[in-house]
């Protein structure tokens, strides 16, 4: 067959896989399009605190970090298993699935694994994969070595088990689906002791290739394996993917702190077909701790106070822009001014961890720098930022509010039965920075960016000029200093959904 209708074919038929998962549904944590992007219309702007906007809440048994994920009338989401007092670290997690329309729980299944971590770990726990879902099943993977696939009515279809290497397990990649093949990252040695699975425990053993961990590609009905990449996968690594010129194509990375094993730091290309790399990408220093963002035009990214485009076609070098020079600032708020040709301060580094989203011709960011959103102009490598406070502090009784910009309240980190669940002070930040943070989510012409006390700013994207009148609001899931979240925001039929530390909350204009 002609080499140009085989493609047109398998693109046509990839569309078809995409489409038929339904608009309407969020199937897994970067959505139907698996680029945190999606059509439609949502609120812009609501108050957990107040319930301004708020359709339905629902008490969750424990805390947890992976995104809501919606199909037809269902919300699947993982939390750590109840607790009964104070408690630091687990190994168990619990599968939910609640009705979306109403927020009732209508089913949960245990999921333990052989790795104990952390409770509310403010870059991984056992719970920061998302569950990725079909109309007629639902996968769970617990990061400490568990996946686990239930139909919507919670029978268990199969399971797998592993003992993971290292302390950091894949906060930043989430798991997806590409024709009805569920995508993870782990190693390739199942049988690893239980002492490789903490930071010290898994030093003695080395570098070996025997202990990377790569993509793997299981059949989501009957949990076979059906490829393993060739590369590696660094941990910290949120892998994307997409297709480019009728091929379907993982963009995904290595580096990051606390020397994850896996060579040449960098950025790698993969055929989601069977796992072989297409081309490396060797970037010094890369620090992987952020999505792997592409578009048609290339692949972007950050490595010191620089962003850099790399070629789609080959991966070669194609583009510089300095984060700190010649840059545009509005700050000031509320009565902003923007000055442009300015030299922003630089922080210790570029960007807060996983905020990074490329829509449209723009690829915004959370600065390191705490009260800082950046975005930088892909056509043009022009840089603008916009400062913001850190946390609004609303009153429930009436309409005062008071908006923070140095520090945020200290977050009491009790879960929703009132046990404090946590054991890392850093808990109590304020969400910028040295966080492992949640993607932004982009619905229409309105992106969400939550950090983790809860506030949510709520952008106009596709603007010419990035300054005050962006900002729709500066929106929130929960009074300040009792919401916790490194959620993304799922959309659905015109509403959102978030997760905090105690609650499910689904988020939607009352409809006159």
């Amino acid at each position: 067959m002609n080499t140009t209708i085989t493609k047109l074919i398998l693109c046509l038929t990839l569309l078809t896989t995409l489409t038929s998962t339904a608009r309407a549904d969020w199937p897994q944590a970067a959505g139907p399009t698996y680029d945190f992007v999606d059509t439609g219309k949502t609120p812009t702007h609501f108050s957990g605190t107040r319930g301004t906007n708020i359709r339905w809440r629902a008490k969750l048994p424990n805390t947890g970090q992976g995104t809501p994920v919606v199909v037809g009338d269902r919300v699947f989401i993982q939390c750590h298993e109840p607790i009964q007092a104070d408690t630091e670290m687990s190994s168990l997690t619990v599968g939910l699935c609640f009705d979306a329309n109403t927020g009732k729980e209508l089913w949960r299944r245990e999921l333990p694994a052989a790795r104990t971590t952390d409770l509310s770990s403010l870059f991984s726990d056992n719970t920061a994969a998302s569950a990725v879902a079909t109309k007629e099943l639902v996968a769970f993977v617990n990061v400490g070595g568990r996946i686990s696939v239930f139909d919507h009515g919670g029978n268990q279809k199969w399971t797998y088990a592993w003992v993971p290497f290292g302390r950091h397990h894949s906060r930043q990649h989430e798991p997806f689906l590409f024709e009805n093949q569920l995508i993870v990252v782990k190693t390739i040695k199942d049988d690893l002791p239980i002492s490789a699975t903490t930071k010290a425990g898994s030093h003695p053993l080395g570098r070996g290739k025997e202990y990377w961990t790569h993509l793997h590609a299981f059949d989501l009905a009957s949990g076979k394996t059906t490829w393993i990449a060739e590369t590696g996968t660094g941990i910290h690594a949120a892998s994307r993917f997409g297709i480019y010129q009728g091929n379907p194509i993982i963009l995904t990375g290595r580096g990051g702190g606390h020397k994850p094993p896996e060579e040449p730091f960098g950025i790698s290309r993969v055929n989601a077909k069977d796992g072989s790399t297409d081309w490396d990408a060797g970037v010094a220093g890369y620090p992987s701790a952020q999505n792997v963002t592409w578009n048609k035009n290339g692949v972007y990214g950050f490595g010191g106070q620089t962003h850099f485009s790399l070629d789609l076609t080959t991966g070669s070098p194609s583009s510089l822009a300095s984060l700190t020079d010649d840059v545009s600032i509005t700050s000031g708020f509320p009565n902003y001014r923007t000055q442009t040709h300015k030299q922003f301060e630089p922080a210790k580094k570029a960007i807060t961890y996983q905020t990074n989203i490329v829509v449209g011709d723009y690829h915004y960011f959370l600065s390191h720098k705490a009260g800082f959103i950046g975005r930088v102009h892909l056509k043009s490598n022009s840089v603008e930022y916009l400062q913001v406070p850190l946390q609004v502090v609303r009153n429930i009784k009436n309409k005062e509010e008071k908006y923070l910009f140095d520090k945020t309240l200290p977050n009491d980190m009790k879960n929703a039965d009132g046990f404090l669940a946590t054991q890392d002070r850093r808990n109590s930040g304020s969400g910028w920075g040295h966080v492992s943070a949640a993607s932004p989510t982009v619905v229409g012409d309105v992106m969400y960016l939550p950090t983790m006390v809860g506030t949510v700013y709520v952008l106009k994207w596709n603007v010419d000029q990035f300054d005050e009148n962006t900002l729709l609001s500066v929106s929130d899931l929960g009074p300040a200093g009792k919401t916790w979240t490194l959620s993304s925001l799922a959309h659905s039929n015109g509403r959102l959904y978030a997760r905090t530390l105690k609650e499910l909350i689904c988020i939607e204009t009352p409809q006159d």
